[in-house]
This record gives C-alpha cells, sequence and structure tokens, in this order.
C-alpha cells in the first residue's frame, strides 16, 4: 500500500470512528455505558472492509461516499453487540483488556445495551438502505449470525463435535458478518452492481472471517500472547475448537481427558501435540490463500489499488499465523 493510500484509508477510518463517536444512547442512565462500549472497538478490521470494498465498486480515488461510512460504522455496531452478548453468556471479565460491562453495570443492562446497539444498527441501515434487498440481506445475515451462536452453544461439552458442524457454526457466528461487511461496502459504494464485484466480496468475507475465527480460536491456546480477553475460555466452557476436535478425530482418549473438566489438562496435551494448532494454522492459510484467490480471479471488477489495500489486510492478518 502506497503511502497516499495508507493516508486515504486512515482518513475514512477517522470518519468512521468519528460517526461512532456521534452515536448517544436515548437512555440517559446508561449514557457512559454506551460510550464505553462504542469506544472499545478494536481494530475495526470488518468496517475497514466496508470502507475498502465501497471504494473498489465506486472506483473513487477521492472522498468516500458518507453512505459507506455511515455502513462501515453500523458494521461496527452489529459486531460489538455480538460482543456484550458473548461476554455476557461467557462470563467474561475483561475484552480488549477493559472490564466488560457486565461486570460493571449487571447482566441485564449489559444484554440490553447490548440491544439497543443491535436495534440502532438496524435503524441506520433502513436509513441509508438502496433497496429492499440491501435490507434483507442485511436482516438474513444477522439471523445467520444468531443461528451460528446457536448451533456452538448446542454443541457445548459434546465429543461427538465433528469438524463439519464446528465449520458450519463459525460459518455462521463469524464469517457470515466479514461476508455482510464486503458486500455492504459494494452495495454501498455503487449504484450500479457488477455482479462479479459481489460474489468476489460474498466469497473473500467467507474466507476471511473463518480464517479469522479458527485464529482466534488458536489464540485462546497461546497463553505467551496477551490477546486483550482470558486465556483457555472456550475448552473451560465447553466449546471445541479446530485443535480440540482434531485432537477428538485423532484420540479418543481426548474424550476422556475432556470431562475432566480442567482446562489446563488440554493445554498439556496441545503443547505434547504442536502438530494439532500447525495443521489448524493450515486450515486457516488456505482460507487466507481462497481469500487472495477471489481477487485474482477478479481484477478486471477492482482498481489494483484497491486490490493491494484489501492484500495488505490479508497480509496482516496472516501475520498474526
Amino acid at each position: 500500500m502506497s503511502v497516499q493510500q495508507e493516508i486515504t484509508l486512515q482518513s475514512d477510518m477517522r470518519r468512521v470512528v468519528e460517526t461512532l463517536h456521534g452515536e448517544e444512547a436515548s437512555v440517559a442512565p446508561y449514557r457512559r455505558e454506551y460510550r464505553q462500549l462504542l469506544d472499545n472497538h478494536g481494530k475495526m478490521i470488518r468496517a475497514t472492509l466496508v470502507v475498502l470494498f465501497g471504494r473498489a465498486a465506486g472506483g473513487n480515488a477521492g472522498k468516500l461516499d458518507g453512505q459507506v461510512i455511515t455502513g462501515a460504522a453500523a458494521i461496527e455496531m452489529l459486531h460489538l453487540a455480538t460482543l456484550v452478548h458473548d461476554d455476557v453468556l461467557d462470563s467474561a471479565p475483561i475484552r480488549r483488556n477493559q472490564p466488560t460491562v457486565h461486570t460493571t453495570a449487571g447482566n441485564k443492562a449489559a444484554i440490553y445495551l447490548g440491544d439497543l446497539i443491535l436495534s440502532r444498527y438496524m435503524e441506520i441501515m433502513a436509513q441509508i438502505a438502496p433497496s429492499t434487498d440491501f435490507l434483507r440481506e442485511q436482516a438474513s445475515t444477522v439471523c445467520e449470525i444468531v443461528g451460528g451462536e446457536l448451533l456452538q452453544e448446542a454443541a457445548r461439552h459434546n465429543a461427538e463435535t465433528t469438524l463439519d458442524y464446528y465449520r458450519k457454526a463459525i460459518g455462521g457466528k463469524t464469517a457470515a458478518l466479514f461476508r455482510l461487511a464486503c458486500l455492504t461496502g459494494v452495495r454501498l459504494g455503487s449504484q450500479a452492481l457488477d455482479p462479479a464485484l459481489l460474489e468476489t466480496a460474498r466469497a473473500f468475507g467467507d474466507h476471511v472471517g473463518m480464517a479469522f475465527q479458527i485464529m482466534d480460536d488458536i489464540a485462546d491456546f497461546d497463553l505467551a500472547h496477551d490477546t486483550g480477553k482470558p486465556k483457555l475460555e472456550d475448552v473451560s466452557d465447553g466449546i471445541y475448537t479446530l485443535p480440540v476436535l482434531l485432537a477428538l478425530r485423532d484420540d479418543p482418549d481426548v474424550a476422556g481427558l475432556l470431562s475432566r473438566n480442567d482446562p489446563k489438562l488440554v493445554e498439556d496435551y496441545l503443547q505434547l501435540h504442536p502438530e494439532l494448532i500447525r495443521r489448524s494454522q493450515d486450515e486457516a492459510m488456505r482460507h487466507l490463500d481462497e481469500a487472495d484467490a477471489c481477487l485474482a480471479g477478479s481484477a478486471d471488477a477492482f482498481q489494483s489499488a484497491t486490490i493491494r489495500q484489501i492484500r495488505d489486510v490479508l497480509r496482516r492478518i496472516r501475520g498474526q499465523l
């Protein structure tokens, strides 16, 4: 990415952050907590993808259309709403090195605040929607995200969970939102939709989202690196992610290990079998390679400069493996 491209992207993302900062809770007693949630937004990878695919669709090197910026902020709000609910359900004490809202305001307030952010996301998208198809896609994807979370919930403490089931669950709970981010950028960034660009956005988002979740699952076992949230959280909660499922497939005795409800025993097992982490990393890498191939196969639909910027996002994600 050139210096000018980096400056342009930084300017776009500052506008997204400013849009988030302009949001204020309508319920006065919880304005501080609402502000805390929106300010703890992390790297905003999904919002960045909205912006980049918006530029790809619009072919505009100048100031990006305000609707794309607003859509990027709304997608970030949808993501934050899901995190608030996750933190309550998982009893997570911290998120991005900050106390979670339910630990300071209580579970009920946290759930309602998550609902408030989700409702505001829906309101924003309704205001900027270019078509009813756009709104239908937003709504159906939210259903898909919730469905993925329910699939994961149904498989807690189930040592017979299959790899296909796991992939379907993360395809809903995580990949669907990445896909929606890319599609939202395309739909808001262009008035003349290119079917090839839409298909690229759809496939790219799915692959990046799958890779991202697998990497997050791997990081849960990496005790040496601070990721801003507790470690061994998934296996402690009976959520068996890719490294554990690979272990179960290779060694039936792992089921007995899991039944002892001691996450450190699982961590010790993975330390003794590093190939399980490597194989999980390989699967994430394959998805990133597929995402890159999607861009290469759609060069005619993209500005070359935009392709370089999107590939830079891929490189940053790949660098975490």
